[in-house]
C-alpha cells in the first residue's frame, strides 16, 4: 500500500466535463466497429492472412470503448455535488434504464429467435436473460442497472472518502474484476449472470471518478499514447499467437490486462485532446443511446447479405465505412422515434422534454466554492447524457433540468 501513501488526500481542482460528449461519440462508433468485426475475427482465423490480422488489429484498437463508457458513467454519477434520497433516486431511474432494458430485451430475444437462430432448439431465451446478456450489446444495460442500485452507496466514497481511499477502493475492485475474468475464462470456473454481471466493472466505474479531473501534461500525453499503442499491439499479438484453434479470446476481454491499460490511457487522452472544439461530435452525441440500441438490427441483416469479408478492402469496408453508416442511420431513426410520445420511454426518455439552447459560459449558473461541476446522477445519464454546458441537445434527456458550470482547467499535471 506504500504507493497509496504518496497520493494526496484531496481531490484535484474540478474541470469541465465537456470533453465527454465527443469522447462518447467516438466510443459508440468503436463499439459498433467491434460488433461489425467480431464474427470476422472469430471465423476468419484459420488462414491468418492479412485480412484477419487487419481485423484483429482494428478490433484490438477499439476495445477501450466499453470501459471508457463505464468510467465516464462513474465520473458523473459519483459526483458528490449531486444527492437525493435513494428511494427517489431509484424510482426515477426506472424510466432511464428499466423500461429500455425490458423493451429491448424482448425485441432482441425475438430477433434472435425468429431471425438469427430460428432452427436452434438448444437456445433458451429464459436462460439467456438470466445470464444478463441476452444479446450482444444488451449486457451493458444490465451492467448499468446493477451500478444504478449501488450508486447512492458508491457516492458516499466520493463524499466522505479521501483521495487515497477512492484510489484504493477503485484499484481493489478493478483487481478483483480482472482476477474474476481470468479464473472464469482460463479455468472455466463460474460465469457472470444477471445478478453479478455489473460487479467486475465496478472498478472502472470508481476509477472514472478518481481520474476525472486529471489533465495530462504534454509529456504525460506522450507516455499515455505510448501505453495505449503498446497495449493495443499486445492485445492483437496475444490474440493471434495464443493457443487454440480459434483466436485466443481472453486478450479481447474488457478486464484483460492489455484492454485495462488501453482503457485508462484512452480515458486520459480523450480528456487531454477534446477539451474544446469537436462541435459536430457534440451534436451527434444525443443520439448515441439510440445507436447503441438499434445498430444490431441493421448490422446483422446487412452483414448476412454482404457476407463476411475475406480481403483487406472488405475488412476496411466493415471496419470503417459500415460502422459510420450504421451510426448515421440509427441516429436518424432515433431522431424520428423520440418525437413520438409512445417511443420516447424505450429510448430512455420517459420524462417530459425540455429542449433549450446551449448556454454560453457567462450564462452558466454559479457554483459553490470548491465544488465540482454538478452532473447526472445515474450510470444511464452518465453514460448517455450530455454532461455540462457543452450540451447541444436536439434530444433532451430531462436531467433534472440543470446545466452545469463549465469548470476550469487546472495547470496540466503528469
Amino acid at each position: 500500500m506504500a504507493p497509496l501513501d504518496r497520493i494526496p488526500t484531496e481531490n484535484p481542482p474540478p474541470t469541465s466535463t465537456a470533453w465527454m460528449n465527443p469522447a462518447r461519440t467516438i466510443a459508440i462508433i468503436a463499439v459498433v466497429t467491434i460488433h461489425s468485426l467480431g464474427t470476422v475475427v472469430e471465423e476468419n482465423f484459420t488462414g491468418m492472412g492479412p485480412d484477419w490480422w487487419l481485423a484483429n488489429a482494428i478490433d484490438s484498437a477499439c476495445r477501450w470503448s466499453v470501459p471508457v463508457f463505464i468510467m465516464i458513467s462513474g465520473a458523473l454519477a459519483l459526483d458528490p455535488d449531486r444527492g437525493g434520497k435513494p428511494r427517489k433516486f431509484l424510482s426515477k431511474r426506472v424510466w432511464r434504464i428499466g423500461i429500455p432494458l425490458v423493451f429491448w430485451t424482448v425485441v432482441y430475444v425475438l430477433f434472435r429467435r425468429f431471425y438469427l437462430q430460428p432452427d436452434d432448439e438448444t437456445w433458451n431465451p429464459g436462460i439467456a436473460i438470466l445470464t444478463g446478456s441476452p444479446f450482444v450489446q444488451l449486457y451493458f444495460l444490465y451492467v448499468l442497472a446493477g451500478l444504478t442500485l449501488l450508486t447512492p452507496f458508491f457516492r458516499l466514497l466520493s463524499v466522505h472518502g479521501s483521495r487515497r481511499l477512492q484510489w484504493g477502493t477503485g484499484l481493489i475492485f478493478l483487481g478483483i474484476g480482472m482476477a474474476d475474468q481470468w479464473v472464469s475464462m482460463i479455468f472455466d470456473v463460474g460465469e457472470a449472470n444477471i445478478a453479478t454481471r455489473f460487479l467486475p466493472m465496478a472498478g472502472f466505474y470508481i476509477l472514472g471518478w478518481v481520474l476525472r479531473d486529471i489533465v495530462l501534461s504534454v509529456r504525460g500525453a506522450v507516455l499515455a499514447w505510448a501505453s495505449l499503442i503498446v497495449a493495443i499491439a499486445g492485445t492483437a499479438v496475444w490474440a493471434g499467437l495464443g493457443p487454440g484453434e480459434k483466436p485466443w479470446m481472453f486478450p479481447y476481454e474488457y478486464l484483460a490486462p492489455g484492454v485495462v491499460i488501453a482503457s485508462m490511457s484512452a480515458y486520459l487522452l480523450l480528456h487531454f485532446h477534446m477539451r474544446s472544439g469537436f462541435e459536430l461530435l457534440h451534436r451527434f452525441y444525443p443520439y448515441s443511446f439510440g445507436v447503441f440500441l438499434l445498430h444490431p438490427l441493421l448490422l446483422y441483416p446487412l452483414r448476412n447479405a454482404m457476407g463476411l469479408p475475406t480481403t483487406v478492402p472488405g475488412v476496411l469496408l466493415h471496419a470503417v465505412i459500415m460502422p459510420i453508416a450504421y451510426a448515421i442511420i440509427c441516429a436518424a431513426i432515433t431522431w424520428l422515434a423520440v418525437k413520438i410520445p409512445g417511443f420516447r420511454a424505450v429510448f430512455g426518455e420517459g420524462g417530459p422534454r425540455n429542449p433549450h439552447p446551449r448556454p454560453s459560459a457567462n450564462q452558466s449558473r454559479p457554483r459553490a466554492k470548491n465544488s465540482r461541476p454538478s452532473a447526472p446522477t445515474t450510470p444511464a445519464e452518465a453514460a448517455f447524457a450530455p454532461p455540462d454546458h457543452a450540451r447541444s441537445r436536439p434530444v433532451d434527456l430531462d436531467l433534472d433540468r440543470e446545466d452545469t458550470a463549465p469548470g476550469r482547467e487546472p495547470n496540466s499535471v503528469d
